[in-house]
């Protein structure tokens, strides 16, 4: 029997083709390095890891569906904002969150009305969504971070269970419900359908425009949900808390084998992807690599997988 090649088995299923190279980085890592393997790395990579996931749970069914987003990361961090001024001015904690997810998730439905109304590129709406929201941000906090100390919120960001943090919890959460929904449900392949070929899809009686404003529904529930976390793990609202959430999530989509062009994608992927971006990360740190240096390696990490997943669809 012929002997498959990485590339062979990659094509075949990305999520082992993925597994095998996070097995491989981190033994690789535990010989290199003393500090790698140990139970606080693990859970510094899955916490460094959750944020970037939740957001590109989202961003996976709007890529899917045959769009991006590149609002995510100011859409989290006005969730943020908006939870942690609620909190200051008094308002309950679940109010509070309600308010905050809600702007996230309104970001989302302006995006979806928009890009199917106006017929324009999802990247140029959700582009200039970005600096909109960027600039109501700023606009709010001029600038400053508001604290807060909400035991709650707090605990969300930073607490555990056992060793176990609440936010890798509620990912995981989050990663079995999203999966099942997209592999599963007829509203997932509804999704797929969209993104794999438009016109097939409304012949057959999918309304297209409908899937593809939920998505972008969904996508802001996610980065709410996000924004929530990020703002007990800073105990308060940063306005600059968008950081490269935007990129981080789309390298972690396409890497996790979601096609750029829609149609396929998996959950699960995703998740791979978003551990191997930050394992990556967390070994160049450990491994004492210039910072500057990391931004190299992680770019030409997103470029060879990718180009391995392009020579597997050619030879499909």
């Amino acid at each position: 029997m012929e002997k498959k090649s990485f590339i062979k088995v990659f094509s075949k299923q990305r999520e082992t083709g993925l597994a095998l190279i996070l097995l491989v980085l981190c033994v690789i890592l535990s010989v290199t390095t003393k500090s790698f393997l140990t139970v606080d790395n693990f859970f510094n990579i899955l916490k460094q890891a959750t944020l970037v996931a939740i957001i590109a749970i989202g961003q996976t069914y709007v890529i899917i569906a045959g769009g991006i987003d590149l609002s995510v990361g100011y859409s989290m961090t006005l969730c943020s904002m908006i939870l942690a001024y609620s909190l200051q001015a008094g308002i309950p904690v679940s109010a509070s969150s309600v308010f905050g997810i809600g702007c996230s998730v309104l970001v989302g439905l302006v995006n979806g009305i928009l890009i199917t109304t106006l017929n324009i590129p999802p990247f140029i709406i959700t582009l200039g969504m970005s600096n909109i929201v960027k600039g109501i941000i700023l606009v709010m906090s001029e600038g400053y971070i508001c604290s807060l100390s909400e035991p709650l919120i707090v605990n969300i960001g930073q607490g555990t269970v056992g060793p176990v943090p609440i936010m890798v919890i509620i990912l995981i959460f989050l990663i079995v419900i999203f999966a099942f929904i997209l592999s599963q449900t007829v509203f997932g392949n509804h999704v797929k359908a969209v993104g794999g070929n438009e016109l097939a899809a409304e012949l057959s009686g999918i309304k297209k425009n409908k899937i593809r404003i939920y998505v972008y529904l969904l996508c802001g529930l996610l980065c709410g949900i996000a924004g929530i976390i990020i703002t007990g793990r800073l105990n308060g609202g940063n306005p600059n808390a968008a950081g490269t959430y935007d990129m981080d999530s789309i390298a972690a989509v396409v890497v996790g084998g979601t096609a750029m062009t829609g149609g396929s994608g998996s959950i699960v992927g995703t998740m791979l992807g978003s551990l191997l971006m930050i394992l990556i990360r967390n070994g160049l740190v450990l491994l004492r690599v210039n910072m500057y240096w990391q931004t190299v390696a992680v770019g030409a990490v997103i470029i060879v997988v990718c180009a391995i997943d392009a020579m597997s669809r050619r030879k499909k």
